[in-house]
């Protein structure tokens, strides 16, 4: 664990030894952090990883059997998830609760992003630096850096222009 981070009452972490916090990561009241390392017998060697500065807010959750990595200096606004897998389902012979987990891949948050309120981001998922999810949005594709995406599923709204130095709606 880093130095000089802090977190609220009432945070679970499961797996510790898959945690790794840089300095100065503050986490918010209830947030759930839940590597899993066995799921129905199979074996996964999760990794979360949170960068230094990053704040995380109320309530947020973070699922992996992979891996999530955030940059440096992440916003987090209150209840966001961040998964890299979820259940199975296509053996309709059994509860989903008893097939195997699925993934399309870690997640990766860069540098500089701020995640709105309850966002969600899934498997498979990386988004660029200096990017805004707004709040609700549900990203399940890769988002460009300097980005603004929004909706369910999450569509890029609006990018940087590096010469008129504003945001700008996005035209596709």
């Amino acid at each position: 664990m880093g130095k000089h981070w802090n977190k609220g009452k009432y945070v679970t972490i499961q797996n510790p030894q898959c945690l790794f916090f840089r300095d100065n990561v503050s986490i918010g009241k209830y947030a759930y952090f839940m590597p899993c390392c066995k799921f129905l017998g199979t074996e996964y060697h999760p990794k979360i990883t949170i960068g230094e500065g990053t704040w995380i807010g109320i309530r947020n959750s973070f699922a992996a059997i992979y891996g999530i990595t955030i940059g440096r200096n992440v916003l987090f606004a209150g209840y966001v998830h961040v998964t890299d897998h979820s259940h199975g389902y296509e053996d309709v012979t059994k509860p989903i609760s008893k097939q195997p987990l699925i993934s399309k891949g870690p997640v990766v948050i860069e540098d500089n992003c701020w995640l709105g309120f309850n966002s969600e981001i899934l498997s498979g998922v990386h988004i660029g630096r200096n990017s805004v999810v707004a709040a609700h949005a549900v990203v399940t594709k890769d988002v460009p850096p300097y980005s603004i995406v929004a909706g369910n599923p999450a569509k890029i709204v609006k990018q940087y222009n590096f010469e008129t130095h504003e945001w700008e709606k996005y035209k596709k």
